[in-house]
């Protein structure tokens, strides 16, 4: 059972049905996320891989932004005021796709992404969708979950028995209060925004080409405007406390004329408040209950890593729940969960929190209205600062694929020791805990297009005779195990290594030249069996 029918919760319906698991999706709302609120745009290499695996690319390009619609973060005090900066960003159009993946990041919004991902669950027709649906208690025993609910509308109560509860139910996780899971971190700031459609963004030149303008005043950055569907809706956050932000209160109204002027007509569509958190579960998981995305942890949008992160809960709970419910996979896998996934969600935290406190970052900006001399030093300072400042918000390939699962109980490390993790440059390893280097087979497939349903050992030299062992351990443990062969030297070098062993999710498990003296243990590891 799922609880929360956001992309995290949708995205794992998709991904247990990919894997032909069924499931229950339940939520509180009455649709899927349709309406226009401040949320996600971006998704990433990471997801759009996971996109691919489920064979939905070519959906999200065509509900996404226009290829040829900018990518640039421009830096002003308003889109009539001075120009200040701008990180050069390319767009769909100009964009390449990085050797070290076979796609590359796309920009959808949210409120289109999410129907998308609804009607490729129901198309699979495994999961069944039930919303308006309220959780009210979980009952858990040695077999399963016991989930009693409520129908928003009509009161009455039911319940749902599950072998398994997934909370995907936002950062008020009803389901993450029902276990008493601590939700540790910080609160950033309170947040205002308004959804407007702009029929015709006519600017100076020196302003146009962004996707968002940061807008900066004498006490720093006052706002942002940020482009929802590369056409004519927009969005105008603005920070402050929760007092001077009430929406029945605050006059947006003048705020949207401070970053627009009054040349440039708009039509207001929906202003929602919102609070910006750095914030984590204590733990990812109690018994059969587990959470992700937002219900586990919570992300400065600055760096578009929430959403993204959470679609990487689900790659790696997809076959991680798959394994249990299949009965080959081991209690060490539940447990492995929560140690893989916490670090990699705590440091993205980290990375959008560091983003933001760059943007904000009010030293400096005193003079920035100054139409003289001053105010001209005062631009070119702020400007240069931002724009090396914020580098890792707009370049952040190593953050997306370089997250790694060192320490996890189903990894079995080679002694190598671990690179540099840093967050705007990506270099591929099969080191153990990374993800699997992707490149392009003979055949026009990428390598990781091999990954995802069960286990996969790459070969990259002839057998000595006791490789199909590990084949015949696996099919004494009914674990899905094949053996792919490679003859294609550049891909023998980026993976290191004789034989290395792959998990569904496309994380290497193990590596080496040899095969191990015992197979059976090797695999009773890397499924979380305890031995």
């Amino acid at each position: 059972m799922i609880v929360g029918a956001g992309p995290v919760g949708l995205a794992l319906a998709l991904e247990l049905a990919w894997q032909g698991q069924r499931s229950v999706l339940v939520e509180r709302g009455t649709d899927a996320g349709v309406v226009l609120l401040p949320k996600a745009t971006g998704l990433h290499e990471r997801t759009i891989e996971m996109c691919r695996r489920w064979g939905i690319v070519d959906r999200v390009i065509a509900e996404g932004f226009p290829d040829e619609f900018p990518g640039d973060s421009v830096y002003a005090t308003s889109l009539v005021g001075h120009h200040i900066g701008r990180s050069a960003i390319p767009s769909g159009l100009e964009r390449t796709i990085p050797d070290s993946s076979p796609e590359k990041r796309l920009r959808c919004p949210q409120y289109k992404f999410d129907p998308l991902l609804a009607r490729a669950v129901a198309s699979r027709g495994l999961t069944e969708i039930r919303y308006g649906v309220n959780v009210e208690e979980l009952i858990q025993d040695a077999d399963g979950v016991t989930v009693e609910v409520s129908d928003v509308g009509t009161g009455e109560r039911s319940t749902i028995r599950a072998k398994y509860v997934v909370g995907c139910d936002g950062a008020g996780s009803t389901v993450r209060r029902q276990l008493g899971i601590p939700f540790e971190g910080k609160m950033l700031d309170f947040s205002l925004s308004a959804m407007i459609r702009v029929p015709d963004l006519a600017i100076e030149p020196e302003l146009r080409g962004g996707e968002r303008y940061i807008l900066l005043g004498p006490d720093g950055t006052w706002g942002t405007f940020t482009s929802i569907d590369g056409d004519q809706i927009w969005r105008l956050t603005v920070v402050g406390s929760q007092e001077r932000l009430n929406p029945e209160t605050f006059d947006m109204t003048a705020q949207l004329h401070r970053a627009l002027g009054h040349n440039i007509p708009f039509e207001v569509l929906r202003v929602a408040p919102w609070r910006r958190s750095q914030c984590s579960a204590a733990t990812y998981r109690v018994g059969r209950v587990l959470l992700a995305g937002d219900a586990a942890h919570t992300t400065s949008p600055t760096g578009g890593h929430g959403l993204n992160t959470g679609i990487g809960d689900v790659s790696d709970l997809g076959w991680i729940l798959t394994a249990q419910l299949e009965g080959w996979g081991g209690e060490n896998l539940l447990a492995a969960y929560d140690l893989e996934r916490r670090p990699v969600a705590v440091r993205n935290s980290a990375s959008s929190t560091a983003n933001y406190q760059a943007q904000v970052d009010s030293s400096e900006c005193a003079d920035v209205l100054d139409p003289g001399p001053v105010g001209e030093e005062a631009r070119r300072r702020i400007g240069k600062r931002l724009v090396e400042a914020l580098n890792n918000e707009w370049y952040s390939l190593g953050l997306e694929l370089g997250f790694r699962y060192e320490g996890s109980p189903v990894i079995v490390p080679d002694g190598t020791p671990m690179p540099p993790d840093e967050y705007s440059n990506y270099v591929q390893t099969a080191r153990p805990g990374h993800r699997a280097p992707h490149a392009w087979l003979a055949d026009g497939r990428s390598t990781l297009d091999l990954f995802g349903h069960g286990f996969v050992v790459l070969r990259f030299a002839e057998s000595d005779g006791t490789d199909e062992e590990l084949e015949r351990a696996a099919a004494q443990a009914a674990m899905p195990l094949q053996i792919i062969d490679i003859d294609q030297p550049e891909i023998a070098e980026l993976y290191e290594r004789r034989l290395v062993l792959v998990r569904p999710d496309g994380h290497v498990a193990w590596r080496a030249d040899s095969a191990p003296a015992n197979a059976t243990a090797l695999l009773n590891t890397v499924r979380g069996v305890s031995q």
